[in-house]
């Protein structure tokens, strides 16, 4: 049954396209083998095991997905800020992106963290307690101000998240992105998909993790129109307005499947 629904809305939310307003735009989303959702980072739902949660403008909500004769039964809500844009499900907590900044939630819809940045568009993704958040103040931001720039946070203690790392060089307006591994991919606007290497190693002392970042330019795509992507199993699934295309990461550069 989770399956199935998450199949479902990936379908729906992949006709619906990107729109132009960066707070009101619908993403992708696939599915794990064991039905846990496989989203986009600028998703507005997500499933993580029984429950599939989803997010608006004014709240973030929780339902029980796990009886096949009632696939949707309404468990709670939360209000939320009114500037919140995306949600992303890791570990044991919701990671919202908004145009102040993001909220970090659990399961329970509690918030247990939060941290501030310039105004500006806000897709999360987290791997590794390492959460990764782009700012964008192009035109599928609504705010146009703020920066453009890929910000990374130590989220081992999710009550504290810490900036380690700060991309601004290769940023030109990114909006989606998506990492697998050592494999980040990030759509940036006119520019198209870059696709930067990442090595996560440990500071010894404090045990906070210490990314640093190179742009691959070789796997990049720039002639792509890309406004958020999914990467999993080394298909890396890119939607925009228009349509949807998929290529195989396993060996980069990349190659497109038609």
């Amino acid at each position: 049954m989770k399956y199935i629904l998450s199949t479902v809305l990936a379908f729906i939310m992949i006709a619906c396209g990107s729109g132009a307003g960066g707070s009101s735009s619908d993403s992708s989303a696939s599915a794990n083998e064991d039905g846990t959702g496989v989203g986009g980072s600028m998703a507005r739902f997500t499933i993580s095991g029984d429950f599939l949660y989803t997010l608006n403008s004014r709240a973030l909500q929780s339902f029980d997905i796990s009886i096949p004769e009632a696939p949707l039964v309404f468990r709670d809500t939360q209000n939320v800020s009114f500037d919140v844009e995306t949600l992303f499900a890791y570990g044991d907590n919701l990671y919202v992106g908004g145009e102040s900044g993001m909220y970090i939630y659990d399961k329970n819809l509690t918030q247990v963290g939060s941290v501030s940045h310039f105004k500006s568009c806000d897709p999360v993704v987290v791997q590794n307690d390492v959460a990764y958040v782009t700012l964008n103040t192009g035109n599928s931001c609504r705010l146009q101000e703020g920066r453009n720039e890929l910000q990374v946070f130590d989220v081992k203690d999710p009550t504290t998240p810490t900036l380690i790392h700060t991309q601004e060089e290769y940023m030109y307006a990114p909006t989606g992105l998506g990492i697998d591994g050592d494999k980040l991919f990030v759509c940036d606007g006119t520019e198209g998909l870059k696709v930067f290497d990442v090595n996560q190693t440990e500071n010894n002392e404090t045990n906070a993790s210490i990314i640093t970042m190179n742009f691959n330019r070789a796997s990049s795509v720039a002639d792509i129109n890309c406004y958020d992507v999914i990467p999993h199993n080394n298909l890396l699934i890119v939607s925009n307005g228009e349509d949807v295309r998929q290529f195989d990461y396993s060996h980069l550069p990349m190659v497109e499947h038609k």
